[in-house]
């Protein structure tokens, strides 16, 4: 088991104990729901790795790793100068503001991440 299962998988069933002992501490829905959720996406994450990336052959795995071996190994390409990560953050902003205050925010929030998710693949090419 790699590095990063044991670590996703730690981090969910501490999530799990964390989110039982809240409930019966607080009796509280909302944060026994999102300690929920945060269990669920670290479990999620966790068999995306045991199914999709068994065959990855990564560094941090290897029991005699040495991190001058993989010095200069290129990593990928980052558009230094785009303002997409910028809007992105605004739209999902909108998005989890107008919950609370307006569904049009979200409204315009959700169709301001389909037009930047648009511009993100045509960026990647």
């Amino acid at each position: 088991m790699s590095v990063g299962v044991r670590l996703f998988l730690s981090s969910a069933l501490f999530s799990i104990v964390i989110a039982v002992a809240y409930w019966y501490l607080s009796h509280e829905p909302t944060g026994t729901f999102l300690l929920g959720v945060m269990a669920f996406g670290l479990s999620f994450a966790s068999g995306y790795m045991i199914l999709a990336e068994r065959d990855a052959n990564l560094v941090g795995d290897k029991r005699d790793a040495d991190p001058d071996a993989e010095t200069g190994v290129l990593v990928g390409t980052y558009s230094l100068h785009s303002p997409l990560p910028l809007w992105s953050a605004l739209s999902i902003t909108c998005v989890l503001v107008g919950l609370v205050i307006s569904p049009a925010l979200s409204a315009l929030g959700l169709v301001g991440g389909l037009v930047l998710g648009v511009f993100f693949i045509l960026q990647s090419r």
